[in-house]
């Protein structure tokens, strides 16, 4: 018998995300900023939707293997003669917390903002990356 491992913050992280994301229901979204992460081997890869986010108003924050994503979206509002139909884009602060899988080299994390992506690379530490072994025959 085989024994499975699970990371209890794992677990926890994910039934916080379906137990809010069922509490904004469809019109809310879910959860905001929506990401996704990815293993590129020598780094972990965070991406971002925040269209119509001002990249100054967006702040990156990682510490060990937390990156955290914190910013403020807003809109015009329309005249004052106008009255809205549907308002389904939300807009005010946010704050998003992405545990990744493995240890990281935080102070050498970058990001850039491009076409309403946040991405987001941090190298893994030295000890965590993938190396290749070289075999000798005997």
């Amino acid at each position: 018998m085989a024994f499975v491992y699970r990371d209890p913050f794992a677990e926890l992280q994910g039934e916080l995300e379906r137990m809010l994301a069922g509490a904004f229901g469809p019109a809310g979204g879910g959860l905001y900023p929506p990401v996704n992460v990815f293993d590129r081997g020598e780094a972990y890869v965070v991406k971002a939707e925040v269209p119509g986010v001002d990249s100054g108003k967006i702040e990156v924050n990682v510490e060990d293997d937390v990156v955290t994503l914190r910013g403020e979206r807003s809109f015009a509002e329309p005249q004052k003669d106008g009255a809205y139909h549907r308002r389904e884009r939300g807009e005010g602060q946010f704050r998003r917390v992405v545990r990744l899988p493995g240890r990281v080299a935080s102070e050498e994390a970058k990001a850039h903002y491009r076409d309403g992506v946040l991405n987001v690379v941090i190298p893994k530490v030295k000890e965590a990356r993938p190396r290749r072994v070289q075999i000798e025959a005997a």
